[in-house]
């Protein structure tokens, strides 16, 4: 999620004042409404971490070792 605008965090800041109709908070509705934005966009973080560390652990400690080999290789491994 990209940085909200001031008109953004200002609606948000309005629809804060509405719900508590306490005129004379204008500030602490404003810093209210930008902590709701920064919250929002943490989870979505979150989610990716998440996601990396699942991957990891499907895949052990974190190296994925990919061998391809063919029948003739591991018949040289066994000696013949």
């Amino acid at each position: 999620m990209k940085t909200p605008t001031e008109e953004q965090i200002g609606r948000r800041a309005y629809e804060i004042y509405m719900k508590h109709g306490e005129p004379g908070r204008d500030a602490q509705n404003w810093l209210e409404a930008e902590q709701e934005f920064q919250r929002v966009q943490k989870p979505a973080e979150t989610e990716a971490t998440d996601w990396e560390q699942k991957a990891i652990r499907r895949s052990g400690n974190g190296k994925r070792a990919v061998t391809v080999s063919s029948g003739r290789n591991q018949e040289f491994q066994k000696g013949f």
